[in-house]
């Protein structure tokens, strides 16, 4: 579970926004009129250290698609082209604990981003926000039942809310 704990800082910190399978195109073309506002990114996996996550964005434009993971910096993959999600920044732990008695493992940390580098219909896009990032997970027993935080997971959620003022 620690090497899943540091997995999910890396990887929370890493994804800090968006991911999918190309669910939608963006809902504004390239050559429009910038736009601006709040958009909301809700990222999922249930992989303990993912590289990738499924991503759906709504607000300035509503799409799905992937979030590929980087170490600081992610890539958005839409359909109607990809942004860079910037996430190097200081992370706040909110909570993280495990119960030694059911080996529920909870995980919460709060970071900010900034998005930019985009191509095709997100070309020009730029902006920044905060994301929390959370996990629940149930950590294997070792053969005397007890927790065992160092083996992967028996099960394990990471969902990332973004929230931010983008530029597109």
């Amino acid at each position: 579970m620690r090497k899943t704990i540091a997995a999910l800082i890396g990887t929370a910190t890493a994804a800090t926004m968006i991911s999918g399978a190309g669910l939608a195109a963006a809902s504004t073309a390239a050559g429009s009129p910038a736009k601006s506002g709040t958009e909301h990114l809700y990222l999922m996996t249930t992989q303990p250290s993912a590289s990738r996550y499924s991503v759906i964005a709504t607000g300035v434009f509503t799409a799905g698609g992937v979030d590929i993971s980087g170490n600081v910096t992610d890539t958005i993959k839409f359909r109607g082209g990809t942004f860079k999600v910037h996430h190097g920044g200081p992370s706040h732990v909110v909570r993280q604990r495990l119960n030694r008695k059911t080996c529920l493992f909870e995980f919460e940390v709060i970071s900010g981003f900034k998005v930019g580098g985009g191509t095709g219909a997100y070309k020009g896009i730029s902006g920044s926000g905060k994301a929390v990032i959370s996990a629940l997970a149930i950590a294997r027993r070792n053969s005397k039942g007890q927790c065992n935080p160092n083996a992967n997971p028996v099960v394990n959620q990471q969902t990332i809310t973004a929230k931010g003022h983008i530029k597109l």
